[in-house]
Formats: C-alpha cells, sequence, structure tokens
C-alpha cells in the first residue's frame, strides 16, 4: 500500500505543479477582482497541498515525528505571512506573495528531505527574515531620502565587498564573513545595495560625465568579486549594470560599448586567473575528469536525466550523491525525485516573478523606483537562469543560489528584501496612481471655476 501511495503521488505533485503554474499565469492577464481573488485562493490550496504531501511522504518513508512538528510550524508561517500582506498591505501583489511562497514551500520540503537539521536553520532564518523585512514596503512609502543616498549605498557595498577578500574560502572562493557563531555572505546582500546604487546616481543625472563615474564604481564592485573568485556574484552585477544603463539613457551605444568591455574583461578573466580556465575546462568536459573536477556536474546531468518527467519519486532518489546539492544543484535534485514536468512548472512559476517585477517597473512613475524594480528583477532572473544553466551543463557553474528554493540563509533574507521592495513599488503604484488622479481632478476644478469667473 505504501509503494502504491508513493507511486501516485508523483503524478499528483507533477499535476499540482503545473496547475499551479497555470494559475499564475491567469492572474496575472485576469482583470477581474473577483476571479483574480479566486485563482489567488486556489494558488494558496495548492501550495498547501504541495507542502503536506512533501511532509506527510517523509513521515511515511522515515517514520519520524519530527516532519510533523515542522510541518505545522512552517504551515502557521505560510498562513500569518499571507494573512499579513492581506491585512496590512492589501494593494500589494498577492500574485507574487503566493509564488514566494510556493517556492519557500518546495525548498523548505527538498531540504528537510536531504538534510533536516539544514532545513531548522533555513527555516528559523526564513522567520527572522520575514520579521524583519515585512515593514520595508512602508519604509520605502514612507522614507523619501531612500532615492537620495546613493554614495552611501555604494560605500557600504565596496566596504562590505573589500571586507569578503580577508574572509573564509568556502570551495575555492572567499565567499563568507565570519562573526562569531554567524557566517554572512555579504554578496548576497550588496547586489541590493548596488542597485539603489545605481538608481540614485542616474535618478540624479544621465549625461555622461554622470555615467562614467557610475560605470567606474559599478565596475569596481565586479572587480573586486572577480579577486575574490565570486565568478556568479560578478557576472550578476554587469549584467544588471548594462539593464540599468539602458533604461537610465536610452543610449544603445553605451550598451554596446558595456557588451564589449565584458567580452573582453571575460578573456583578460579567462588569461588571468587559474580559476577562470578551471571553470570552462569542466563545462566543456565533465566526463575526462569524473571522479575528480567534474564529479559534480556530471552527477547533476545523470540527476535530471534519472528523473524522466515524473520523477523518482519523492524519497525515492539518491539526489544526495550530488555535493553541496542543497545550494548549487537544487534543480537537479528536485528534478530527480519530483520530475521535468513539476520542475519546468517551477521555472514557469520563476518566469512569472521576472514578468511581474518587470510589468511593475513599466509602470513606475518615478525614474527611481523603475530602475530599482528593473535592477531587482534582472537580479531575480539572471541568478534564476545562473543556477539551472550550470545545473544543465548549458553554462559554467557559478555557484549561484536559486532564490528561495536553495538552503542559504544570506541568500532566502536577500530575496525577502527583494521581493519586499517590489511589493513595496507596486503598493506606491498604487497610490501614485490615485496621487495623479486626485491632482487631475484638482487641476480640473479649478480650470471650471476659472472659467466660471471670466464668464461672469
Amino acid at each position: 500500500m505504501q509503494s502504491v501511495c508513493l507511486e501516485l503521488s508523483k503524478y499528483v505533485l507533477a499535476f499540482l505543479m503545473a496547475f499551479y503554474a497555470l494559475a499564475a499565469y491567469r492572474g496575472a492577464v485576469i482583470r477581474n477582482e473577483e476571479k483574480r481573488g479566486k485563482i489567488y485562493v486556489t494558488q494558496n490550496i495548492i501550495m498547501i497541498a504541495v507542502h503536506f504531501m512533501g511532509y506527510l511522504i517523509m513521515y511515511i518513508v522515515y517514520d519520524e515525528t519530527k516532519y510533523i512538528y515542522m510541518y505545522f510550524a512552517q504551515l502557521v508561517y505560510f498562513m500569518a505571512v499571507i494573512m499579513i500582506y492581506v491585512v496590512f498591505y492589501p494593494k500589494a501583489s498577492r500574485l507574487l506573495v503566493n509564488n514566494m511562497c510556493m517556492l519557500m514551500a518546495v525548498g523548505f520540503v527538498m531540504i528537510a528531505r536531504l538534510d533536516y537539521n539544514k532545513c531548522v536553520k533555513q527555516f528559523v532564518i526564513a522567520v527572522a527574515g520575514t520579521i524583519l523585512t515585512i515593514i520595508v514596503p512602508w519604509l520605502l512609502k514612507t522614507v523619501k531620502s531612500f532615492r537620495k543616498m546613493g554614495w552611501l549605498y555604494c560605500g557600504a557595498g565596496l566596504v562590505l565587498l573589500t571586507a569578503v577578500l580577508l574572509g573564509n574560502k568556502i570551495y575555492g572562493a572567499n565567499l563568507v564573513l565570519t562573526l562569531g557563531p554567524v557566517s554572512v555572505q555579504p554578496a548576497e546582500f550588496v547586489k541590493i545595495l548596488y542597485v539603489m546604487f545605481v538608481a540614485s546616481m542616474f535618478n540624479k543625472a544621465t549625461t555622461f560625465r554622470q555615467t562614467a563615474i557610475v560605470t567606474a564604481f559599478a565596475a569596481l564592485h565586479v572587480i573586486i568579486l572577480v579577486l575574490s573568485t565570486d565568478l556568479g556574484a560578478a557576472l550578476i552585477f554587469f549584467v544588471v549594470y548594462l539593464a540599468m544603463l539602458y533604461i537610465a539613457t536610452k543610449n544603445v551605444m553605451y550598451t554596446g560599448a558595456g557588451l564589449l568591455a565584458g567580452g573582453a574583461a571575460g578573456v583578460l578573466a579567462y588569461k588571468l586567473f587559474s580559476h577562470v580556465r578551471k571553470r570552462f575546462v569542466v563545462w566543456r568536459d565533465p566526463w575526462s575528469n569524473i571522479d575528480g573536477s567534474g564529479y559534480q556536474v556530471c552527477q547533476s546531468l545523470f540527476s535530471i536525466g534519472m528523473g524522466s518527467w515524473f520523477g523518482y519519486g519523492f524519497c525515492q532518489g539518491m539526489p544526495d550523491r550530488i555535493p553541496v546539492a542543497e545550494k548549487d544543484f537544487m534543480f537537479s535534485a528536485i528534478t530527480e525525485e519530483f520530475g521535468l514536468i513539476f520542475s519546468i512548472a517551477l521555472l514557469l512559476v520563476c518566469l512569472n516573478n521576472l514578468i511581474l517585477m518587470m510589468n511593475i517597473a513599466s509602470r513606475c512613475k518615478t525614474l527611481f523606483y523603475r530602475l530599482v524594480a528593473v535592477g531587482l528583477g534582472v537580479t531575480y532572473g539572471f541568478q534564476v537562469f545562473l543556477t539551472v544553466g550550470g545545473a544543465i551543463k548549458l553554462i559554467p557553474m557559478t555557484g549561484v543560489t536559486l532564490p528561495f528554493v536553495s538552503y542559504g540563509g544570506s541568500s532566502i533574507i536577500s530575496s525577502l528584501v527583494m521581493f519586499s521592495l517590489i511589493n513595496g513599488m507596486y503598493n506606491m503604484r498604487h497610490d501614485e496612481g490615485e496621487y495623479e488622479d486626485d491632482r487631475k481632478a484638482k487641476n480640473d476644478r479649478s480650470q471650471t471655476g476659472a472659467k466660471k469667473q471670466e464668464k461672469k
């Protein structure tokens, strides 16, 4: 009976995830509030069902009550997050909040399956991060000086990245700052400061001189990351800057020059740094050293291939064969046990988030907020591309996490901050619209009054 239930769960989970992704896109295009409300409720039910089935399977397979306790604790957390946004931020994007919760639910389930203790740690950090970031939309609306603190963002970011050079090496890269029992990955937070810095500077002016200054300091961020051998973050910073540069200046020449400079810098980095060459060698032919440097990539490809359309079944595969699967190769681990249909639907949810962010950016009336939304959206989308592309051998490995899904305290907190900022701008978009409508109505009334005075 147990084996039958586990076999059926593969198909049920794939169907639920596919249906959730479909609902996400329907929710993005439907304008009727009542219909959208029903879609949001449907999404919440599906998220709860996927989360419940994951922990139920773990309880059946491992027969340990700790999974029951963790399930209920996380269920309360998800309900609290949804209710907080409904009550305190009724104008926030419910779709973005639902997608965030769904991705975290999948991440919690998969991390618990790989390493229960890490799941406990991830959950505690997520709760703490949510408590800290839940006021971000309110702060964004209340504090108007955020757009004027460009040099502060730049200085703080450069100090943190420089400190990383003195930090501990993790898997061959300087990534972590250790403060007593706490280890922090500064690049996860600096990418937000970086976006705020570029947006603030271009909000002041987009002249050639200003562009040259911003480009120089943006390049300094990237250079420090390359020296720290954090190639994934360096790529993200570079691509994000090009996107924000184009949106701010609308100058194709600047973007083209940036691409050429980036290509030249990539060739130079390949010539100068052995770790860059090693990544490319492993990417081109991992099979020639399958028991050494190519082991991680090969195991990732094996996992994806063995998963097929519906997967081995949750808790039935061997995703723990992939080194650091819970961080760098979560997509491969999920595909092995949940299947390609589930994984593709998961990526469609990530794409839905990117589309929502770009839509919010296009509707922001203030250049600063538009640039922040674009920067955060590109950061999120490119990060998903890097981690999935590395897992399927489309691009070299970069060590980038899958937001909300992969294990990592700094990663999940920075992702919470990004989504809170985006939701804050979504709120402000409504407020700006109302402000514009009110101002237009006042102008109309004043013009009508003036015409009446003239007639008299």
